[in-house]
């Protein structure tokens, strides 16, 4: 079988630093890029930890760096803020964002509660996915099942799926909705994503590394060790993710 360089990846989760110089840690995260590929692409989100998202200053910080065309900025939204859905239209019809990021555990939510609402009705309007953090406090996997049931017609990737002590809720979540798609940053067991693919679909997992508190070398290298296809490799490591977000690999 192929070795996971035989496939273009496409990384849902990176992270942008503000503080990291000029254009923050963009060079960093390229070097790490490529040590994997040179044509490695990856979703880039705002730090996770403001209370108002830094969508503007990712913006202006991707806008006159070189390789500004490896990286697909998507906006972080704090459901919690009276201007969440302005925000949010700002940064995917000015900024050109591809998608949105939710993190309940941080901003001290219930995904699932009427807070969400409004957010996951402009991302239905703007067609647009969402990821969503899943872990305890706010983002359990059986609260983000309880939201793609409310929204049907809004993709979802499970931020970790589950990863590594509500799996079972993750996979119950998958089964219940066609709209949750296995985002698999952070996770490093080969069998939790053999698992995935026989249970759900190989269609429905999507590879993330977490970078830069990740390493995508790493992260990309568990995909060796799984029973996958070449085509389902393919699938995972790519081909899925771009789909959801419209862009060509």
């Amino acid at each position: 079988m192929g070795s996971f360089l035989d496939h273009k990846i496409f990384d849902y989760e990176t992270y942008w630093r503000p503080e990291s110089g000029r254009y923050g840690n963009l060079d960093t995260l390229l070097r790490l890029f490529n040590e994997v590929s040179s044509d490695y692409k990856a979703v880039l989100f705002p730090p996770s930890a403001h209370i108002h998202p830094k969508n503007k200053e990712l913006f202006d910080a991707l806008r006159t760096h070189p390789q500004r065309d490896r990286f697909i900025p998507c906006a972080y939204i704090n459901p919690n803020l009276y201007n969440a859905v302005e925000e949010l239209e700002v940064a995917v019809t000015e900024y050109g964002f591809k998608g949105v990021k939710l993190m309940p555990t941080i901003h001290r939510y219930l995904v699932d509660s009427q807070v969400t609402y409004p957010v996951m009705e402009k991302c239905q309007e703007l067609d647009i996915p969402v990821t969503i953090h899943s872990s305890s406090e706010g983002g359990y996997p059986r609260l983000i099942s309880k939201l793609a049931a409310a929204f049907p017609r809004v993709s979802i990737i499970m931020d970790h799926s589950g990863y590594r002590y509500f799996r079972q809720e993750a996979l119950d979540a998958g089964r219940k909705n066609d709209n949750i798609y296995f985002g698999m940053s952070c996770v490093i067991e080969p069998a939790y994503i053999d698992q995935v693919a026989e249970a759900i679909s190989a269609e429905k997992i999507v590879y993330g590394s977490n970078a830069q508190g990740g390493i995508p070398k790493i992260g990309v290298m568990v995909y060796d060790y799984t029973r996958l296809s070449d085509d389902a490799k393919a699938l995972a490591l790519g081909q899925n993710l771009a789909r959801l977000l419209k862009v060509t690999l």
